[in-house]
């Protein structure tokens, strides 16, 4: 693989393009970062804690301590929960647009997140008696049907327009697609019942979450993430081209099949255990790339730091907006999201992508 991927370096606009940081440089930087904002997460909330009793808890912890006991058993895993979403779905993202050349692509626009929602609803109304892990495996399930359902409304629309407004197009049949599957969710809401029960997965984001979410999802969160590590070199060879990819030895359509199957596991843990959070794997690997120049090898990880990071600051946010009351965490993520997508978009309808 390495030597495939010297070869493919010598490619014009290859791996090394426009890079303006270093990469141990940057990985550095978000962890210190990382370290920064899981501190002030702890220390943030409803009811402020000071650093000092933060640290104090690590290292002295009382159990007769009420702030020791929500440094550690509540606010913690939120954070940790919050790294850990937050990099799946950035992983997602990046994957998503190495594989398929699409600056639009990403897990919320092209319908796999609305997906894995759907699936989730549909596990609560049909199949409530369904274990933590299973959830999270129809919730898998759910975003290959919706991504199956994209690509080919996608592909029927393009077949007229090849060409940059293509991905604009596939991006459109993911909106569709969201659309559709969020309104058959609603459905099943009100018909069972379960709107409350619902409303209060979708909104409530990282909040309420234990050890046993933490311990749950990071198996499948670390399995992704390794597969996603795994397929990073050959990722950096799709991104040149097919043609160029298969020319220099790879497999396309398993690598394909391969990284979908990588996205699924990420994305539907994500949702299953978080809900719906959009525009992270949207904005994180394009921001990555910009500093740290295209090579997957580099970019996926770098991806996963930065959009824990980000979604572990936009909880952190979520909390200080109106206290005590919490803002769900989407609406923060969106706020960073929808213009950067119109941003996009623009650039992508006039075929400067």
């Amino acid at each position: 693989m390495s030597r495939r991927l010297e070869r493919g370096s010598q490619v014009p606009g290859a791996v090394h393009k426009k890079r303006r940081l270093s990469p141990s440089f940057f990985i550095g930087l978000l962890a210190a970062g990382i370290v920064a904002g899981t501190l002030l997460s702890i220390a943030t909330g409803s009811a402020n804690i000071s650093l000092q009793t933060v640290l104090d808890a690590f290292v002295r912890y009382d159990a007769g301590s009420v702030q020791h006991y929500t440094v550690l058993s509540v606010r913690l895993p939120r954070a940790i929960l919050a790294l850990l979403v937050g990099g799946s779905l950035a992983a997602a993202g990046a994957i998503m647009q190495g594989m398929t050349r699409n600056p639009l692509a990403s897990p919320s626009i092209m319908g796999v997140s609305a997906g894995s929602s759907f699936a989730v609803v549909a596990a609560f109304a049909f199949w409530p008696f369904l274990s933590y892990h299973q959830v999270i495996a129809v919730s898998l399930a759910g975003a290959a049907a919706a991504t199956l359902l994209v690509y080919g409304a996608g592909t029927l629309a393009s077949l007229s327009s090849a060409g940059p407004r293509a991905h604009v197009k596939l991006a459109l049949a993911g909106a569709a697609v969201s659309a559709l599957l969020g309104a058959m969710s609603h459905g099943i809401q009100l018909y069972y019942g379960l709107a409350q029960d619902v409303m209060l997965w979708y909104a409530a984001g990282l909040a309420g979450v234990k050890w046993v979410d933490v311990v749950t999802v990071l198996p499948w969160v670390c399995s992704g993430l390794a597969a996603a590590g795994f397929l990073s070199g050959s990722i950096t060879l799709l991104a040149l081209g097919e043609d160029v990819a298969a020319g220099l030895g790879q497999r396309v359509k398993r690598v394909k099949l391969l990284g979908a199957l990588t996205v699924f596991v990420l994305t539907g843990a994500a949702v299953a255990v978080a809900g719906p959070i959009g525009f992270i794997g949207l904005i994180i690997p394009h921001l990555t790339r910009f500093l740290i120049g295209v090579d997957y090898r580099i970019v996926i990880p770098c991806s996963a730091l930065l959009g824990g990071w980000l979604l572990l600051m936009a909880d952190t946010v979520s909390r200080m907006v109106n206290p005590p009351q919490e803002t769900p965490v989407g609406i923060i993520t969106a706020l960073l999201g929808v213009p950067f997508f119109l941003y996009l978009a623009r650039k992508e309808g006039r075929g400067s992508l």
